[in-house]
Formats: C-alpha cells, structure tokens, sequence
C-alpha cells in the first residue's frame, strides 16, 4: 500500500512534470549547438529563411536579367532576318527587272537583226538587178555602136566627112596623132581645130562619151602608171577663167560633174586648167585636168557635111 505521503509525493511529482510541460511549450527555449555555441532553434529556423529569401531574390533577378539578355540577343536576329529578307527580296526584283531588261533588249537586237538582213537581201537584189540592166545597157549600146559604125562608113563613102575624119552619131571627129601630127598645147590644138573649120571635142553626153571611149585607141600602159603615158588627147574643155568653174569651148558650163580619173581635177601645182581625155580602162574614168603647156594629141569635131 502506499502511503498518503507518498501519494502525494507523487502527485506532487506528476503535478511537477505537467507543469514543466506547459512551462516548455509556452516558453522554453530549445537550445541548438552549433560548433561550440549554442543558439536557440527558432533563430535558426528564421536565419535559414532569410537565406532561402535572399537566394531566391537573387536566382529570381539573375533569371529577369539573362532573360533580358536573351529576349534582347534574340530579337535583334529577328530584326537582322527581316532585313534580309527584304534586301533579297529587293534584289530578287531587280535580278527579274534586269532579266527582263535583257530580255527585252534581246529580243529588240534579234528584230533590228532581221531587219537589217531583210534590207540586205533587198539590197542585193537591186544590186543584181541594177547590173542586169546595165550589162543589157551595154549590150545594147554595143549593137547600137556595131548599127551606127556600119551608118558610118555608109556616111564617109558618101562624103559626109572629110578625109582622114571619122564619123560617130552624126558628128565627124579628127584625131590628131604622131606621128603624122606633131604634139601641140591646148592652145595651139584649138587653135588648129578652128583652122579646119572645127573646133575641139566638146563631150555633153554619156552617149558621146561612152562612144569616143570605144572607139579611140587605148593608151598603152607598159606597166606605167596613167599620167606617164602617152595617148593623151586635149578636149575643148578648161577652168583657166575661173579655178574650178570648167567651160567648154563653145562657152556652155560643165554638167554632171563630168568623166574624172578618180582623184581629178587636182590642179596639181596649180598650173592644170586644161582637160585632157585618156582611154584606160572605164569610160566613166578618163578625164584628167593637165597644164595647158604640156603637148599632147588633140581631138576635133565638127558637124557632117550635108
């Protein structure tokens, strides 16, 4: 059995303990060790809380900044990708203009081409037609030349010229030549013209000048150039008035620009004022201009006899 006193002690005990027990809730302090230090739990609880706040805060910051950093290296290759995209799509236009430009060009060229072709071909053709027509030309200037040579010695047996003349489209023409004629000047070659009732060739027609081109002698060449070679005669034609201005001897001007060798008149030293007819080898070719000194065989005409 126990005692009342010790009943009571040991109320008295449990009593103790509750008490104690209430008391550590409401305010004792549950001591940590830390090293050598001791610090109560709740100090260290908020201490660590502080610390996680402070980490927190931190990453949270570290995180907005990287993400700034990010959002602004990202945007500016989006900026830069636009941009290029509108340059290549500029020049992806212009690269289309400029194809189309040569195209375009290419296509002008191969027309401009054509054209030129057509109006070669056409060229040609008229070419060939116009020497068609002047080879039937001559060919029938040459059976008009055969016709009238054949009237000329009708007309000469009948006394239409005078002897040692020769008769050519209703005209009586006196070559004067070596060596039964001595060389005379252009002066003197008119004046001996005049003497026998004539007067110097006056040459006004392709016709007469193709036909005196035919029928006197062709100068010899012997590999010498034209103006070394004799066979020239004096025509009724000079500019020893006027420089420039030809006249023939009955006064009439020069007409269509006349039968030139090519690159005369010259008036080489300005001393030729005096024409001179050289057979060598195109009729439209023969004409020389000569210093009116030089002596040379001459030509006379004069109209037939009736």
């Amino acid at each position: 059995m126990v005692s009342g006193l010790d009943s009571e002690i040991c109320m008295k005990k449990g009593r103790g303990n509750g008490w104690m027990e209430k008391n550590w809730l409401k305010g004792s302090t549950f001591m940590v060790k830390v090293w050598s230090r001791k610090f109560p739990l709740y100090s260290l609880v908020i201490a660590c809380l502080v610390l996680l706040n402070i980490v927190l805060l931190i990453t949270a910051a570290v995180i907005w900044i990287y993400s700034g950093v990010v959002g602004e290296g990202s945007a500016s290759p989006q900026i830069n990708a636009q941009a290029l995209s509108i340059e290549m799509n500029q020049l992806q236009r212009l690269q289309s203009e400029a194809i189309k430009a040569h195209e375009e060009a290419k296509q002008a060229l191969e027309t401009e081409t054509r054209i030129h072709q057509r109006l070669k071909l056409q060229l040609e053709n008229n070419k060939s037609l116009s020497d068609s027509l002047q080879w039937q030309l001559e060919k029938l200037l040459t059976m008009r030349r055969a016709l009238m040579s054949n009237t000329s010695d009708i007309r000469q047996s009948c006394g239409q010229c005078l002897p040692g003349w020769f008769l050519m489209n209703s005209t009586c023409y006196f070559h004067a030549k070596s060596p039964s004629n001595t060389l005379k000047n252009w002066a003197d070659s008119k004046a001996d013209c005049v003497s026998r009732g004539a007067s110097l060739a006056v040459i006004d027609t392709w016709e007469e000048q193709l036909n005196l081109f035919e029928n006197l002698p062709k100068t010899d060449s012997n590999l010498r150039p034209w103006w070394r070679r004799p066979g020239a005669l004096w025509i009724g034609l000079t500019d020893a008035e006027t420089e420039g201005t030809w006249l023939w001897v009955n006064n009439v001007t020069l007409k269509d620009g006349g039968y030139w060798i090519q690159g005369e008149p010259n008036n080489h030293k300005n001393s030729e004022n005096c024409a001179a007819f050289m057979k060598i080898d195109n009729p439209r070719n023969s004409w020389f201009d000569s210093n009116c000194q030089d002596q040379k065989e001459w030509l006379c005409e004069i109209n037939p006899h009736n």
